[in-house]
């Protein structure tokens, strides 16, 4: 039996019918499920099916919360489930940002409304109380860059520092950018690695993201979204706020 075929068994007929009447019940926004201990809870949550849209789950703490995102990563696979964490290292009163918890954030909310593949949203109350960007702000604040197209590299240049980019030798934290030629690296928030754009002229010839440690060259992309530090842009606007209202909590 593998770990699918066990979670199945979590779910018996009767409990999968109502489990499944409530999910699929639009009216209802909150849903809450009691007496489930260690991993019964992913593992019930992984054997349901997809509504074709996100679902929020909430746990106690940022531990609670880890907990949960490895277990349903685990069952679902990576791209099923993101974390939504904190911005900050600690905590939000020292005020000292964590550039790899802004990329978290940014994904989540990049991934919400486009990603069909995407089930599970896992946080904890402390990253909800901190404020998101709006769609807008986050449509204002992406450069979209695909292989064949025609981009102004100067253009380009100047709307990453407009956003906040620093421009480095090499980039190797997010926010920075590198030109080195016909080369333009670019380390931006809505990806766990940074990317390097290959010109021809003011045609775009290829896309890869790279090593920060050894700036080799790795996996190939045809399009790519590059977002600016929009999770220090909220204004006033919670993760609630931001998605549907009919998305469920767990």
């Amino acid at each position: 039996m593998d770990l699918k075929q066990l979670c199945e068994k979590i779910l018996t007929p009767g409990r999968r019918e109502a489990v499944e009447s409530a999910v699929n019940d639009n009216s209802c926004r909150r849903i809450s499920l009691y007496g489930l201990a260690g991993s019964s809870a992913p593992m019930l949550m992984s054997a349901l099916p997809s509504r074709g849209r996100p679902m929020l789950v909430i746990g106690d703490s940022l531990d609670d919360a880890g907990y949960l995102y490895h277990d349903l990563s685990r069952v679902l696979g990576e791209s099923a489930v993101l974390m939504f964490p904190s911005g900050y290292k600690r905590s939000i009163k020292y005020g000292q940002v964590d550039p790899p918890s802004q990329i978290m954030r940014t994904e989540v909310l990049n991934h919400w409304f486009d990603d069909p593949s995407l089930r599970y949203v896992v946080t904890y109350p402390e990253a909800l109380a901190e404020h998101v960007a709006t769609r807008d702000t986050i449509e204002a604040h992406t450069l979209q860059l695909a292989v064949g197209s025609t981009v102004d590299l100067a253009e380009t240049e100047k709307w990453l520092r407009e956003n906040g980019f620093q421009e480095v030798d090499y980039a190797y934290d997010p926010g920075h950018f590198a030109v080195r030629g016909s080369i333009l690296d670019i380390y931006g928030y809505s990806c766990e690695e940074p990317f390097r754009i290959d010109f021809f002229g003011d045609e775009i010839e290829s896309i890869r993201t790279f090593n920060i440690e050894t700036q080799l060259s790795e996996s190939k992309h045809d399009r790519i979204s590059i977002t600016s530090n929009v999770s220090q842009q909220g204004k006033g606007e919670s993760l609630l706020d931001y998605i549907p209202a009919d998305t469920l909590l767990w």
